[in-house]
């Protein structure tokens, strides 16, 4: 499934739906006022989505693979390993300022009752390299041997933590201030064997 490749209507519909729930929320979102906004008939949307919950199930799987396709640019696997930490924090700082509404529905469909156990499991492809250097992380000594789930969403929430203060310029996050951000969170999960960083 690729974004590019997708029928005008479908992702118009998708687009809609990214836009409505961030402004009104899930609950405040039917199907009907989807298709008003997309400018399709009520019947197309139900042509390429058997429920709401099909749609947005699938809206998240799109943006969870373009999160992945851009944790990846630049992957240079010849460099030191807090350099490459340093940029797949970066990475996802800049998806998630880039882009503050996928951000925002990305924040309110991970933590709502209407993800499945089932999603969250089909959509870590899209960042498993990412899962894999922290677990290569743990296995060379570079990273302390904490369970992998607490150390992805320690790192993860220490990403989303920066992008919202600078999405809110509270305060806007400067290079300099981005790199500190990084080096910190880098020195939160080190071995005291690698404490080098760039």
């Amino acid at each position: 499934m690729n974004i590019h490749s997708l029928p005008d209507k479908k992702l118009a519909i998708l687009e809609t739906t990214l836009r409505l729930i961030t402004e009104n929320g899930f609950h405040a979102t039917p199907m009907s006022l989807v298709a008003k906004e997309a400018g399709v008939a009520a019947g197309t949307i139900y042509h390429y989505f058997e429920n709401k919950n099909q749609l947005i199930g699938e809206l998240y799987s799109l943006l969870k693979q373009k999160m992945g396709i851009t944790l990846l640019q630049n992957k240079d696997t010849s460099e030191s390993y807090s350099v490459q930490f340093s940029l797949f924090w970066k990475n996802l700082f800049i998806y998630f300022t880039q882009n503050p509404i996928e951000f925002r529905f990305l924040e309110q469909y991970s933590t709502s009752p209407f993800i499945s156990s089932e999603t969250r499991t089909e959509n870590l492809i899209y960042y498993k390299p990412v899962i894999d250097f922290i677990e290569s992380g743990i296995e060379t000594g570079h990273i302390r041997s904490l369970p992998l789930d607490f150390l992805v969403g320690t790192l993860f929430g220490q990403v989303t933590s920066a992008a919202k203060l600078h999405l809110a310029g509270t305060p806007e996050i400067s290079d300099d201030l981005l790199d500190a951000a990084i080096k910190s969170s880098w020195d939160s999960v080190r071995t005291e064997s690698f404490s080098d960083y760039y």
